[in-house]
């Protein structure tokens, strides 16, 4: 969650239009936001419907514009579902919908939004273990295969370094026995 606000209050909020949190208020606290599920996004909105991270919001060049990061169950505005990964604008008094979740998207009058996004500091992005397993990756299959092919090298080498065992005669009898008459 972003701790670096120049107000205390909210920049924007959402206001809940259906379910069992009707008529709730969920506030928008900065101006580069992650909407979803789980704990450690800025706007949490608790319902099994709602990707762990479902969309991000986001308020630069004077307008807010909401992407959706390609959840299970998409982002709705106005109804028109939007493209994953594409950021939209978003007025305020727009439904949206997060899921199976419809909101309200609501301006807060006190808000300056451009001093916000001024001050605003992008959190530090943390690093994955991918990340930081850079470098170069021999393959496991291709190191046996080296193996399996040099053993079979070394193999064929000592094979050829063997004296060559002196072919074995087989006497053959200098005459043939007559044949036998055959007896009546």
């Amino acid at each position: 969650m972003s701790t670096n606000l120049p107000q205390a209050g909210p920049l924007a909020s959402f206001g809940v239009t259906a379910g069992p949190r009707y008529g709730e208020r969920i506030p928008v606290p900065s101006p580069v936001v992650t909407i979803g599920r789980a704990g450690g996004c800025d706007v949490v909105i608790d319902d099994d419907s709602v990707s762990a991270q479902h969309a991000r919001l986001e308020f630069d060049l004077g307008a807010w514009r909401i992407t959706d990061l390609a959840s299970t169950n998409g982002t709705a505005v106005e109804g028109v579902k939007l493209a994953p990964n594409v950021p939209t604008p978003l007025a305020y008094g727009a439904t949206v919908r997060f899921g199976g979740v419809k909101l309200t998207f609501e301006e807060t009058e006190s808000a300056d939004l451009e001093a916000a996004r001024r001050a605003y500091v992008p959190p530090a992005k943390e690093t994955s273990l991918k990340e930081e397993a850079r470098g170069f990756r021999f393959p496991v299959w291709l190191a046996v295969l080296i193996l399996i092919l040099l053993a079979l090298a070394a193999y064929a080498v000592y094979q050829m370094s063997q004296p060559v065992p002196a072919p074995r005669r087989i006497p053959v009898p200098a005459e043939a026995p007559a044949a036998q008459a055959p007896r009546p």
